[in-house]
């Protein structure tokens, strides 16, 4: 009974697994694509809030800061993607602070092309939504008079 309940379900498993080993292998190709985005961003926004402390270093003017903060911003990414970041440095980094009107900040923001440009950071994959550029910033107080 068992014998015959065997051969008549032997290419069941084979059947199912090339269900499922398709979705899974899918699954884990999205998971493993996602955390490289997360990392990417995380590295960004580190990479900002490094440039954001650099400036508070006792620089006597602004000019000086906005030099510092960048030049820690280029220490702190990684030298695969240092070529492909965009700064605000050239714009204006030095913004009204959010809080306090009277009181000047210092804008650090990053932005790294995803799947765009020359060399794309990641391939291209159809019905797999990603962000086309990631951003990372952080702003910080500049102590007035310093």
């Amino acid at each position: 009974m068992f014998a015959a309940r065997r051969r008549r379900s032997r290419g069941a498993t084979a059947v199912e697994f090339a269900v499922v080993l398709p979705v899974l292998l899918v699954l884990m190709l999205g998971i493993v694509y996602y955390g490289v985005i997360l990392a990417m961003q995380q590295v960004l926004t580190l990479a900002a809030e490094e440039g954001a402390r650099a400036a508070l270093r006792y620089q006597s003017s602004n000019i000086q800061r906005v030099t510092a903060a960048y030049t820690a911003v280029n220490a702190a990414l990684p030298v695969s993607i240092r070529s492909q970041v965009t700064t605000n440095q050239s714009g204006s980094p030095l913004v009204t602070c959010p809080t306090i009107a009277s009181m000047q900040c210092l804008s650090v923001v990053l932005t790294l092309p995803v799947t765009t440009g020359a060399t794309p950071l990641l391939p291209s994959i159809p019905l797999l939504p990603v962000p086309s550029t990631l951003t990372g910033s952080a702003i910080v107080q500049l102590v007035p008079g310093s």
